[in-house]
């Protein structure tokens, strides 16, 4: 639920999509290697979800912006709200995308079990779900214009519940039955090599249509993210401390929906409130685009579009429907420096 879903255990309490202790040990465990990390990735998402929203076929809505203390995985954004289901459809299914009044953007993203996408849905009417495994996963996003906002937080939540799901067979998962401490151990070690991607490019698409050499990466730091056609994502790992104030102007890029840039921690999890810039926040400069500063209050001073830093900082662009200079590489982010 950049989505994404993905991200190690114990860090979340409540009711959250991930990682509150489904996913318990069972006898004769296999252990993870690098050929079914993606599987098993996969298979610790579908079964963590589905336990969550009470079944397949049954979705588990985020209602509010991303509590900092319920994230379920990590760089989750505040931008959007998610719904996820894991469906059955070996029997075939449907699912319904309702009208969406104010022209907003919403998405449903399909995404299979071995953690290929092979459809992305835009438009209101009931669609069939690709059944290229016996499981498959909804991802339900939809723009958040002002998560402050009371009214547009009720209006996206009534959008949710608009979102239907209609299955002829509600086989329960088989149960998880790899072994975490490998998997989990693999996950670390290609979050540490992710984190020097500028971009997931490749990474994700249909079968047979994507990078089997470097896909892992995506569900490992990034799992259920979008092809790059639909959203494009940016890096930035500036390897910057939070003692003085950091600065950098921006192109605002190319997009057909909305963009955002997402503030998270050395571990991947937003850590403070302020931690987001988006199309609707931003305050532009005379020539469209803006000035980013990243530091405390104490540090960089009142201006605006400010973020804070937690140690270990690091942030994503994401750009949705992203345009021609963002698909070819030539929109770059520029380099960090500091204020004043």
């Amino acid at each position: 639920m950049i989505m994404a879903f993905s991200g190690p255990c114990g860090r979340l309490v409540g009711a959250a999509l991930l990682c509150i202790g489904l996913t318990l040990p069972v006898a004769a465990q296999q252990v993870v290697t690098p050929d079914t990390f993606i599987r098993a990735e996969t298979d610790r998402m579908f079964s963590d979800i589905a336990g969550l929203a009470g079944g397949v076929n049954k979705f588990l809505h985020f209602r509010g912006p991303t509590p900092l203390d319920m994230q379920t995985v990590i760089r989750m954004n505040r931008d959007t709200l998610y719904s996820g289901a894991v469906i059955d459809t070996s029997q075939g299914a449907t699912i319904t995308f309702p009208e969406i009044p104010d022209g907003r953007y919403a998405s449903i993203l399909i995404i299979d079990n071995d953690h290929y996408t092979p459809k992305t849905i835009y438009e209101p009417g009931t669609h069939e779900i690709p059944a290229d495994t016996p499981f498959m996963f909804a991802a339900v996003r939809i723009h958040l214009l002002n998560p402050n906002d009371p009214e547009e937080v009720a209006l996206v939540n009534a959008l949710q519940d608009q979102f239907v799901i209609t299955a002829k067979a509600a086989t329960p998962l088989p149960a998880f039955d790899w072994d975490t401490a490998s998997l989990d151990a693999l996950r670390a070690q290609y979050e540490a090599e992710a984190a020097s991607l500028v971009n997931f490019n490749g990474m994700m698409g249909p079968r047979g249509q994507v990078n089997e050499e470097t896909r892992h990466l995506a569900a490992a730091s990034a799992w259920g993210l979008f092809p790059e056609w639909d959203a494009s994502y940016l890096n930035e790992f500036p390897g910057l401390g939070t003692d003085r104030c950091f600065t950098a102007t921006y192109a605002v890029p190319e997009n057909g929906a909305f963009w955002s840039i997402t503030m998270y921690g050395a571990t991947g999890f937003i850590e403070y409130e302020n931690s987001v810039l988006n199309s609707a926040n931003t305050v532009l400069n005379a020539d469209g685009g803006f000035t980013a500063f990243f530091g405390s209050t104490e540090l960089c001073g009142d201006v605006p579009n400010r973020l804070d830093t937690p140690e270990g900082w690091n942030f994503m662009m994401r750009i949705y429907k992203p345009g021609p200079s963002v698909l070819d590489g030539s929109y770059r982010l520029p380099e960090i420096v500091p204020a004043g």
